[in-house]
């Protein structure tokens, strides 16, 4: 799925969300410039706090999940082993499991 930064829409859907996979992330990593790196990280962040706040924790949950993959794998910022492992954590009060990535497909 083709990532966009809409700073008049600074958050995702919950459909296109949870379309995202791993790979959307890191293809978005490898093609975007510098700024939409990071712009990508707190649009996330943004989609989080909405969904948080409307109670759709399943959906919130896989959000931190990709949220600590980007932080972990793609910026590696400092500290990115405890970032990573906070939206770990934010991800579990759910209950919610990340989904497999394999072969582009999610189980």
């Amino acid at each position: 799925m083709k990532i966009t930064i809409d700073f008049g829409h600074p958050y995702f859907e919950e459909e296109v969300l949870l379309g995202l996979t791993q790979d959307d992330l890191n293809c978005f990593y490898a093609d975007a410039s510098e700024v939409d790196r990071l712009n990508l990280f707190f649009v996330l962040e943004a989609s989080l706090h909405r969904f948080q706040g409307e109670g759709r924790m399943k959906t919130a949950a896989y959000c931190a999940f990709l949220m600590a993959y980007y932080l972990f794998i793609a910026l590696t910022p400092p500290a990115s082993f405890e970032l990573a492992e906070f939206y770990i954590d934010t991800g579990r009060w759910s209950g919610m499991k990340p989904r497999s990535t394999a072969g582009g497909k999610r189980s």
